[in-house]
């Protein structure tokens, strides 16, 4: 079980509105929680016919965990709802070694919330590819993390305006020598050795390396200063050198944030094309 220490709100869920065939679960980023966030999502993230998503998708459950509660260096110690402790906003390689015990704790807290929404798409004679994992800022680090060590093969993984924790240290696992399960292998031993934490999924027929095999669309703002576009870049590249299907989409003039109706438009053209 998630650490009891740490507090986290309720989720908040947006229930379908026809039957139940399918979940995404959405991870928000820092400096905020999944109340507000579920909030400004459905007010903003319209697509081009200004729909906004439980109306594109009716049959799907949202829903919208919080990070907990806990202090953030960058925020000058401000205890508030994040994944993980960030040292300084201009580099995120800095402070890593902080980093682990919130990457440890949101790990299993949010491998709970999967797995109790699988169990649910299971009754309804679904499975664990009905389900998706969408992050936007820290939400997309913190999501990455988990779809990669989660031992499962997700539908779809939506990242906007994120960035791979300890990517230096998986592209340097990326670099060495060795076929590509081979590498998957390695890398998925260095994520959990990193947060002191086994597989979360016990699925010796795919070795737990499913969460590899889970598609990917990364969007990012050319003008984004608070996540660099070079980060995101970055993670596309380590993504691809562990031979993942990745499809990455760049916004001209785009800061921090998302653009609607366009990068909307492109999440929900991917999601259906996997089956949502």
């Amino acid at each position: 079980m998630s650490n009891a220490s740490v507090h986290h709100p309720d989720p908040v869920i947006i229930l379908p509105s026809r039957e139940h065939t399918h979940t995404i679960i959405i991870l928000h980023g820092l400096s905020t929680n999944g109340s507000i966030f579920s909030a400004q999502l459905l007010q903003t993230a319209l697509n081009s016919a200004g729909l906004i998503l439980p109306n594109i998708f009716p049959y799907v459950k949202f829903v919208f965990p919080s990070g907990g509660r806990r202090r953030c260096t960058a925020l000058n110690s401000t205890m508030t709802n994040v994944w993980f402790d960030i040292q300084t906003i201009d580099d995120r390689t800095i402070g890593e070694n902080e980093q682990v015990e919130g990457l440890r704790e949101s790990s299993i807290y949010l491998h709970e919330i999967i797995t109790a929404e699988i169990a649910l798409l299971e009754n309804f004679g679904k499975s664990q590819e009905d389900l998706a994992l969408w992050g936007f800022s820290q939400g997309c680090a913190m999501g990455a993390w988990v779809m990669l060590s989660g031992g499962r093969k997700l539908g779809a993984f939506v990242g906007m305006s994120g960035w791979l924790p300890f990517r230096r240290q998986i592209d340097a696992v990326i670099g060495t020598e060795g076929e590509k399960e081979e590498k998957r292998r390695r890398v998925l031993d260095l994520m959990n050795d990193t947060v002191s934490i086994p597989s979360l999924v016990d699925d010796s027929a795919t070795g737990n390396l499913a969460g590899f095999r889970t598609p990917a669309f990364l969007g990012h703002g050319s003008q984004d200063v608070k996540v660099k576009t070079q980060w995101g870049e970055e993670m596309r590249k380590s993504l691809k050198g562990l031979g993942m299907d990745v499809t990455w989409k760049g916004y001209e003039g785009l800061e921090h944030w998302w653009r609607a109706p366009e990068e909307i438009d492109d999440v929900i053209e991917f999601l259906r094309g996997k089956g949502f």
